[in-house]
This record gives structure tokens, sequence and C-alpha cells, in this order.
């Protein structure tokens, strides 16, 4: 786990969106089955389910639900991975 793979990530396409359902069973088991597919993963937010007060809440509940950790949010996209990665500074 490295630097490189989470720019990569950063870059590519999202994996999945979260949309007006919100965090659901099935969500949580799609996000967790793409995690253990390709470490790390990039989960974007719909405007009707993302708001700039709970972006980052959203971010922490999915996180807490697959085991996983927040690496990024940007506007309405988070990036979560299997392992902690240490960022250069």
């Amino acid at each position: 786990m490295n630097q490189d793979e989470f720019k990569k990530v950063l870059l590519s396409h999202p994996h999945c969106t979260l949309g007006k359902k919100g965090i659901t069973d099935e969500f949580n088991a799609h996000v967790r089955q793409l995690l253990k597919r390709y470490k790390i993963i990039k989960i974007k937010m719909l405007k009707s389910i993302a708001t700039k007060s709970n972006i980052k809440s959203i971010a922490d509940q999915i996180s807490q639900a697959t085991d996983s950790h927040v690496l990024d949010v940007r506007g309405k996209t988070i990036i979560v991975s299997k392992h902690q990665i240490k960022k250069k500074n």
C-alpha cells in the first residue's frame, strides 16, 4: 500500500456511487467486496445525499460499517482503503 496506488485511484473513475437510498446493507456489502478486490476505492456521492455539512459524517459512517479507513474527502468524493497509509508531507 503506497502513495502511487492512492494517486492512481484519485485520478480514476469512481468505483461506486452512493445514491439517494443512502448507506444500506447492500451498499456496505458492495463496498466490502470492492475493498477486498481493489484495496483502495473511490466513492462518489450524489447531490441528493451529500450536503456540505454531512459529507464527513457519511465518510465516517461508511468507514465504520465496512471496517475501512477514510484516506481523503474531496467535494462529494471520498477515498477509502482497507489499510491506513501514511501521507507524505
